[in-house]
């Protein structure tokens, strides 16, 4: 059993080695107090990365589209669950509704210590890529 100094150790360990990926990606992009930073390649596409206390899991999660509005709920919601199965077309992301901000998100989960640089990056440039797939199907 470890203890809490050594959890803490690892935490700050892994927030490090993203801050530096981060930051050799965009210089300007930190990791906040809490391990959350939110890197936009446009106004309209905020990536929130999270790397919570005592974890050594990135989250990537976006903000997708809300319902729309010419499309009954029940189609919307399976449309989303449609596109989940076997990771199709999202690669390893998913979507999930978030009731707060009545939007649908797009996640990911990157384990840090089986990671290098090249594939974070890798990983971030194909999470824009599933988010456009995302917004292109959901708001057909």
């Amino acid at each position: 059993m470890r203890d809490q100094a050594c959890e803490t150790n690892i935490s700050m360990d892994i927030r490090l080695i993203v801050e530096r990926w981060l930051h050799d990606r965009v210089p300007e992009c930190r990791l906040d107090n809490d391990g959350t930073v939110i890197l936009q390649r446009e106004p309209e596409s905020p990536v929130v990365i999270e790397i919570p206390e005592d974890s050594d899991v990135c989250h990537l999660s976006a903000p997708v589209a809300p319902l729309p509005e010419h499309v009954p709920r029940e189609v919307a919601l399976f449309t989303a669950l449609e596109m989940n199965q076997f990771g199709r077309p999202l690669g390893s992301c998913w979507l999930a509704w978030n009731p707060e901000l009545e939007v649908f998100m797009l996640c990911h989960n990157l384990h840090i210590p089986s990671t290098e640089q090249v594939s974070f990056n890798n990983t971030l440039d194909n999470f824009f890529l599933s988010l456009e797939r995302a917004r292109e199907q959901l708001l057909a």
